[in-house]
């Protein structure tokens, strides 16, 4: 325990400056629109704001983790001498890029949400519909943001690997890679077999999707929408096949 306690806390020392810097952003760019949609007097901008900052969070742990994993590679003998398996290494980086993610996230929806309280708002809807919607959101993004994060971590993996072979062409060689991948993942989606494995275990949850906003109101309705367990199960059993195989090229095949 010691010792995965240690690789968190060298982690955050790693990236610490990057964090800093999107918190620093994310009180400038939310205080300046609560100033200026103050002086608009249509406070509700605030926190369309901030759910647009949420939304580009999705972004935010493959950025934290290229951030991380370029800062290693400066040392990466160091890195790869380290006494700890791939996956303890490379599980503490996406476990501290999901916290970073979900502070910045706190920053953003706590100034999102001040409009809501505020006695003069225009915004009235129901506490529970935009706690739904919150939650909805925040998994969606998650969702997003931890897939990304896994595939940009194999990427880089194995740029490393062929780096060795081929030098500065294993770029080309990765963007190629991502495009097929890409195209691939696309045509296999729409394809029968991808339907009979994703396209089961159908639920209909509540969701406050309706959304309208004008200059003076910003109203969210509740409906229902339908959710396939089979998706979740099978992007979870791919990342889980696409994180070990990161872990086994950085144990076996990264060299320095």
């Amino acid at each position: 325990m010691n010792n995965w306690i240690g690789l968190l806390k060298k982690e955050f020392r790693l990236t610490r400056t990057f964090l800093f810097g999107i918190l620093t952003f994310d009180l400038l760019i939310m205080v300046g629109f609560m100033i200026a949609s103050a002086n608009w007097e249509t406070p509700y901008v605030t926190s369309v704001v901030g759910a647009i900052l949420i939304g580009m969070h999705s972004l935010f742990l493959p950025l934290y983790l290229l951030t991380s994993l370029n800062t290693e590679s400066r040392n990466i003998h160091l890195w790869l001498h380290n006494p700890h398996p791939g996956y303890k290494l490379l599980a503490a980086k996406m476990l501290n890029g999901f916290v970073a993610m979900l502070m910045s996230v706190s920053v953003v929806g706590i100034f999102a949400l001040i409009p809501y309280f505020q006695e003069n708002t225009a915004i009235n809807l129901a506490i529970d519909h935009i706690w739904l919607f919150g939650f909805y959101f925040l998994m969606i993004v998650s969702a997003v943001t931890i897939s990304t994060g896994i595939w940009i971590t194999f990427y880089w993996m194995f740029y490393q690997v062929i780096r060795t072979y081929i030098g500065k062409w294993a770029l080309v060689l990765v963007f190629g890679l991502i495009g097929i991948m890409s195209w691939f993942g696309a045509w296999f989606s729409e394809t029968v077999i991808a339907k009979t494995l994703t396209e089961w275990g159908a639920i209909h949850l509540p969701s406050p999707l309706n959304m309208s906003v004008s200059q003076q109101e910003f109203d969210l309705t509740l409906s229902t929408f339908p959710f396939y367990v089979g998706n979740i199960v099978f992007d979870f059993i791919i990342l889980v096949i696409i994180f070990l195989v990161s872990c086994w090229l950085l144990d076996r095949k990264v060299e320095v």
